[in-house]
């Protein structure tokens, strides 16, 4: 790598290129895409590479999560 492509470098140490894939995945499908689309999208074989490994779930959609379980127990 050259000089100049080092420094313009600087200050990206933890970034790295597959990252904004793994973004774009987990907004697709926070915001309803279907996972067989986003997985075509992405070319992976199998849908399970593309929830697996590029598929991360928000802090928020964790706590809606939780609450839908404290509904369901609640109503028992």
């Amino acid at each position: 790598m050259t000089r100049s492509a080092k420094k313009k470098l600087e200050g990206f140490e933890d970034f790295h290129f597959h990252m904004p894939r793994h973004t774009f995945t987990s907004n697709l499908l926070s915001n309803g895409a279907a996972p067989k689309d986003v997985q075509e999208l992405l070319g992976h074989a199998d849908v399970s590479t593309t929830m697996n490994i590029y598929a991360h779930s928000k802090r928020e959609a964790k706590r809606t999560s939780a609450r839908l379980l404290d509904k369901v127990v609640g109503e028992a």
